[in-house]
């Protein structure tokens, strides 16, 4: 069977009733076979088999029987050089490298479609089921791993209304309403010209001290109109547009000149940005963040990452090994809205972090609910068992203030202390803050007491 050579490299990965690797591994291994045959095109099909009565009636052991031979074929009708992944549990994924142009793809899709129209056998019986196919093409539907996969998908939910039954991607799939052309427009041209797009600084507070250590940089979009975008719609048409990564190399170019004018204005404090699981996909996101560093020649000690708990839900190696290679750098890494997904004490064990945000789902009622507070308590007993700090997000009173700091948080963030401000508005805030709340001394390193020398015999 043709599987990928990531396979073995994590259980989770393989569906071990195909045999196949699964959706991760496609995204980790898209773009290296795109690098890899320089100016060839890659093709990315999406089959899926439509769920009839027949299929829904399948027990598990038939299903299972099913799926294994459906593989089986696609297997068979696939070149030695090309991928075959499990995506869902009747749909699977083909990448076709180092190809001329999109005829190959086109060929591929028939193929496997003609494969189908004979009947598979069943527990109960030859049965006949419908399938459909949809292709993309790279770098024309996407050079982001991600991007390229979901419009293979779009173009196969686009098949149904195809004579054929297969198409290949084209941007008239997609229906966008007149307000998402427009907020489409606006994020093209703010990301090509720098103006609009802004990043806006949350402070986040010392508990024992009440000073100002850090912030959250978050994002904000004026739109033409005057008006302020909300950012998941601002990230959620980044993603849709495929340009997460333009996006980010326009993310650290901003925070390594907000963290050096913070630096010139005298604000010393660590700098969090936000990354997504697409990000933790990319190997050569440690390149582009230790060149950024060094261009802006900003300490990595001042900055912070932030993942979202459940970006990190496919804990791969080559997700490991990127996380790695951005702690060798100085860098801090904090798991963003914990308590939302699925994570626990092991989770926490594999990855190189040194900070917890809990999520403020948890903090905002705090003071008055009794559970919320043994979650932060047993977060909080967890997190500093293996030496990481813990945030509170969402304080909101003082009340909600002086209770997860009882319960042993050691920093906060939220509308109790200031909103998130623009980088001009933010410095006078914290310069204020800083006379009534200095930040404690450093501690002093303990140095061990050198034993006088033996005198010789």
């Amino acid at each position: 069977m043709n599987t990928s050579p990531f396979a073995s490299l994590h259980n989770d990965l393989v569906d071990h009733v195909t045999g196949l690797p699964r959706y991760a591994s496609a995204l980790v291994e898209i773009p290296h076979l795109a690098r890899r045959h320089g100016e060839r095109s890659l093709g990315i099909v999406a089959f899926s088999v439509v769920a009839d009565a027949t299929l829904l009636r399948l027990t598990p052991e038939a299903a299972q029987l099913l799926r294994a031979d459906i593989t089986r074929r696609l297997t068979g009708l696939l070149q030695g050089k090309d991928r075959l992944y499990s995506m869902s549990h009747w749909e699977w994924l083909a990448v076709l490298p180092d190809l001329p142009g999109g005829a190959p793809v086109h060929l591929a899709m028939m193929r496997l479609q003609g494969s189908f129209m004979d009947p598979l056998p069943t527990l109960d019986g030859l049965h006949t089921f419908v399938t459909q196919c949809g292709g993309a093409l790279w770098p024309d539907d996407g050079e982001d791993a991600l991007h390229l996969v979901q419009s293979a998908r779009i173009a196969r939910l686009a098949a149904a209304a195809e004579p054929a039954g297969h198409a290949l991607y084209r941007p008239e799939f997609e229906q966008a309403s007149g307000d998402q052309r427009a907020l489409h427009a606006d994020l093209r041209n703010a990301l090509s010209d720098g103006t609009g797009l802004a990043l806006h600084l949350q402070p986040q507070i010392d508990l024992a001290s009440g000073a100002c250590v850090g912030a959250e940089a978050l994002l904000r979009l004026r739109r033409k109109d005057g008006l302020h975008e909300v950012p998941p719609r601002v990230l959620a048409g980044i993603e849709r547009l495929g340009l997460r990564k333009v996006f980010n190399r326009w993310l650290l170019q901003q925070a390594m000149q907000t963290q050096e004018r913070l630096t010139g204005a005298g604000v010393a404090l660590t700098l969090a940005i936000n990354l997504t699981a697409n990000d933790l996909l990319d190997s050569e996101l440690p390149d582009l963040m230790a060149q950024s560093l060094a261009t802006w020649a900003i300490p990595a000690a001042s900055l912070r990452l932030e993942l979202t708990e459940t970006s990190m839900i496919e804990e791969t190696e080559p997700v490991i090994e990127v996380l790695q290679r951005l702690r060798t750098l100085g860098v801090d890494l904090a798991i963003d809205d914990f308590g939302t997904g699925y994570a626990g004490m092991s989770y926490l064990q594999r990855l190189p972090v040194q900070e917890v945000k809990i999520d403020q789902s948890f903090v905002r009622n705090a003071a008055e609910s009794k559970r919320d507070r043994e979650i932060i308590a047993a977060v909080v007993r967890l997190a500093h068992r293996l030496k990481m700090r813990v945030l509170a997000e969402g304080v909101e009173s003082s009340a909600v203030a002086a209770a997860v700091a009882h319960l042993g948080c050691d920093l906060a963030q939220g509308f109790h202390y200031a909103a998130a401000l623009p980088l001009d508005e933010f410095i006078p805030w914290w310069r204020q803050r800083h006379e009534r709340f200095p930040p404690p001394p450093p501690k002093p390193v303990r140095r061990r007491r050198r034993s006088p020398p033996r005198k010789a015999k």
